[in-house]
């Protein structure tokens, strides 16, 4: 048996642009993907939604990714290495990112 979310993450994936459309209607199509400010459907390019692809794993239609978050924590990182306020959880999330941008 399949899990009711499950089931409904699969038949949400295979209307990834519909779904886009009405939640986020601020965005716009570009390619594979639909492009909008955030998930509060604020106008921008920072949130992308693959609108195809496989139904699971890697490329699959539906994931999507904010590179705002990624942008923000670059400079948070990069502000406390500049202060010698440095961690072992701070450099991690900078060699991590460092390979992203």
């Amino acid at each position: 048996m399949v899990c009711p979310a499950a089931e409904l993450a699969h038949r949400l994936a295979r209307e990834a642009e519909a779904v886009c459309r009405y939640y986020l209607s601020n965005g716009r199509r570009q390619g594979r993907y639909w492009l909008v400010g955030d998930v509060q459907n604020t106008p921008g390019r920072s949130l992308f939604v693959r609108l195809t692809g496989p139904d699971a794993g890697r490329g699959a239609a539906g994931k999507w990714t904010e590179h705002v978050a990624a942008k923000v924590m670059l400079r948070i990182c990069g502000w406390a290495l500049c202060r010698r306020r440095s961690t072992a959880s701070t450099q991690h999330n900078v060699r991590t990112w460092r390979g992203v941008w």
